[in-house]
């Protein structure tokens, strides 16, 4: 299983992607918080993520692990989604509720 910081990486070289382009995008001045979050385990909070995933071009459930491809989540995975849900512990699913909050929240913005 890999980590987020994993994901990271491997997300930027599938896009040809350097550490500092990838930091240009998430609006850092260089390179060195890109290689921290790849290589050290690194708490990262929720709104990292989602600026990975954006920076990425990704879901923010493919960087947490939860999917190992990462595309748009049909109908049909959402039993998938349901029973990773019901399994995890009381902070995954709060981090869960503050992802689909904040989907709220962007796509009201667009309508």
């Amino acid at each position: 299983m890999y980590s987020i910081g994993e994901r990271i990486k491997q997300r930027r070289k599938e896009l040809g992607l350097t550490q500092g382009e990838l930091a240009e995008r998430m609006g850092y001045k260089s390179k060195s918080a890109i290689c921290k979050v790849e290589t050290v385990e690194d708490n990262i909070t929720t709104d990292r993520i989602m600026d990975f995933a954006k920076a990425l071009e990704c879901s923010p459930a493919y960087l947490m692990g939860w999917k190992d491809v990462d595309f748009v989540v049909e109908d049909e995975d959402l039993e998938f989604v349901i029973e990773a849900y019901r399994h995890s512990d009381d902070s995954t699913k709060e981090m869960v509720k503050r992802l689909l909050t904040y989907n709220d929240l962007i796509n009201g913005e667009k309508q």
